[in-house]
């Protein structure tokens, strides 16, 4: 092969590699939906892709940003109240002040913001938000509070990671509304 011929191929290539760059960054692989926008402003793209797609198709159909807010705060309520009764659960069990402090004052505060700002959608957009930028109070002060009493439990720590990865994605898609 001859250096010309060489420099066309390496030039071909060049451009075959160079038109495929804007796919190949796309969003991680993931086509451009409301919700990859709404998980790239995330620290867990990947998270947030598997949790947003996995609760289904009014998450994934959404039209707009309005039907996205209240499909993911409708999302956010039930796995915060989910969380809420497992920490309640827990707290029977062990018997434990920081497993009840925190479903009962963090998670539940939480709950109702999620719960006051789902109803604020369209009445109110910036006070949903406001809602909701505050809603990761309820799992990091738990995780904080389980921290400091050397409670070291899993479970908890994946359900506080949830509600914090769900309480960035409610303050993201609000603040588009």
């Amino acid at each position: 092969m001859n250096s010309s011929a060489a420099c066309l191929l390496l030039v071909t290539l060049g451009l075959v590699l160079i038109s495929q760059f804007p796919v190949a960054t796309h969003a991680r692989g993931y086509p451009d939906t409301l919700v990859s926008q709404i998980c790239k402003e995330t620290s867990e793209m990947d998270n947030c892709m598997k949790l947003l797609t996995a609760a289904g198709p009014s998450i994934v159909n959404a039209k707009d940003f309005t039907e996205l807010s209240k499909a993911v705060l409708t999302l956010a309520l039930n796995k915060g109240v989910e969380a809420q009764n497992f920490l309640k659960g827990l707290a029977q069990i062990q018997n434990s002040t920081a497993l009840t402090q925190c479903a009962n004052f963090y998670y539940n505060g939480m709950v109702g913001t999620f719960r006051s700002a789902l109803g604020e959608i369209t009445a109110g957009a910036q006070t949903a938000n406001y809602d909701v930028s505050v809603a990761v109070d309820g799992p990091v002060f738990c995780g904080n509070l389980l921290a400091s009493e050397k409670i070291n439990n899993p479970a908890i720590d994946a359900i506080n990671q949830e509600m914090m990865l769900l309480s960035s994605v409610s303050d993201s898609v609000t603040s588009r509304l």
